[in-house]
């Protein structure tokens, strides 16, 4: 599989137009996503409204969450029936480094076509996994992870469902840094606050806006 390019191996790529209720049950899925990450209370629910939306509007009941540790390792942080060992046989598997900016989605039609080591093929295919989307999920700054789809059976993958699947990945890029913000200044303000020294903010005409406990 060539890695940071689209893969389309397999089965040909869609171009069907899609149906009216199509559009309205992926516009649906959408509005829930955003409402939920609007709400969401930490990762833990940043993930869960993640893999719902991916599973209902990919029509997938297998789907997972990764993103690059401390050591710029890609690991599962969230998942939907993927069984431990594989997940133990493929942690650290990624077609990116962490340094990686533009990463390009991949389309893996048929896995037994995707050109990846045979160790790999018979893993993928050991999991009764035979299609598989790889979609990076980055921030303002840098790729933080991926999320990855799976299909039981050779899967072709429209030009509608690609969309759906960039269209998610961006939104929960987007929650993830903002909670990765806001858990941030959380500490922050926690420092400051605890510590014994006088700690003031000012305005640009040098006004005391906010002060510590200390001060």
């Amino acid at each position: 599989m060539q890695h940071g390019a689209t893969s389309d191996v397999g089965v040909g790529r869609g171009q069907l137009k899609p149906a009216d209720g199509d559009i309205v049950r992926e516009q649906a899925v959408l509005f829930r996503l955003t409402d939920r990450l609007y709400r969401a209370n930490g990762l833990g629910e940043i993930y869960d409204a993640a893999l719902d939306a991916i599973c209902d509007a990919l029509c997938s009941s297998r789907a997972a969450i990764l993103r690059f540790d401390s050591h710029g390792v890609m690991s599962f942080v969230a998942w939907r029936s993927i069984s431990e060992k594989y997940r133990e046989a493929v942690n650290g598997h990624t077609p990116w480094t962490c340094n990686e900016h533009d990463a390009e989605p991949i389309f893996v039609e048929d896995i037994r076509l995707s050109g990846e080591s045979r160790q790999l093929i018979e893993t993928v295919l050991g999991e009764e996994i035979e299609a598989l989307a790889f979609i990076p999920l980055a921030s303002s700054r840098e790729l933080i992870g991926k999320f990855m789809v799976y299909y039981p059976a050779p899967h072709r993958f429209g030009d509608r469902e690609r969309e759906l699947a960039l269209t998610i990945a961006r939104q929960l890029g987007f929650a993830i840094e903002r909670e990765r913000a806001e858990t941030s200044a959380t500490r922050l303000s926690a420092l400051v606050e605890s510590s014994d020294d006088a700690i003031i903010a000012t305005d640009m005409a040098g006004i005391v806006t906010d002060w510590n406990s200390g001060a």
